[in-house]
């Protein structure tokens, strides 16, 4: 967990200075339909809002932390990047379709609703206090995760949100026997 953290606060700092990160690591259909299949692994460690940012390393620490001790990092690597491979190309697909190709998306959001609705679907009895407000477990956790998403998408644009909505609906469908160790 430590070097995933390491990655996206380096990626993220260095993309915050030099600027032209941002535009060579982003998940961008009309790049990656030119050959730069890179952007497909890249767009998820790169984070330019410092509030995101430091919520992103929270969640890679605090979920992504108590899944590698269940699933083991290699287990959690895979799935990881089955989900996120899986959205980048779904969403380039999806914006070719709708001409939307110069679309261009940054942010470890997916990753923290990925993790978030893993963590909930792998340890249902456990509970996620926010704020010491609302409490959550197990599948009203994984709905709240995926309704926050879907509003956000209702909000501003359901394309622009492609990444973040494939990623917490294969987490959600994300085989049960497969996360159960």
């Amino acid at each position: 967990m430590t070097n995933w953290i390491i990655v996206t606060l380096a990626a993220s700092i260095v993309a915050l200075l030099h600027p032209p990160l941002q535009y060579w690591a982003a998940l961008q259909p009309s790049r990656v339909f030119h050959g730069e299949l890179w952007r497909l692994f890249t767009w998820p460690f790169v984070e330019t809002g410092p509030i995101m940012l430091v919520v992103t390393c929270l969640s890679i620490y605090k979920f992504g932390g108590e899944l590698v001790v269940r699933w083991g990092e290699r287990r959690l690597q895979r799935f990881m990047a089955q989900v996120l491979l899986a959205a980048g190309v779904i969403t380039c697909l999806l914006a070719m379709l709708v001409g939307a190709q110069y679309l261009r998306r940054l942010g470890g959001i997916a990753v923290m609703n990925v993790l978030v609705i893993a963590w909930a679907r792998q340890f249902p009895e456990r509970t996620l206090v926010l704020y010491n407000l609302v409490a959550f477990s197990g599948q009203r956790l994984v709905n709240v995760t995926c309704g926050i998403v879907i509003l956000l998408a209702l909000a501003t644009s359901p394309v622009w949100l492609a990444p973040e909505l494939v990623a917490c609906g294969f987490a959600a469908l994300y085989p049960r026997s497969w996360l159960r160790r």
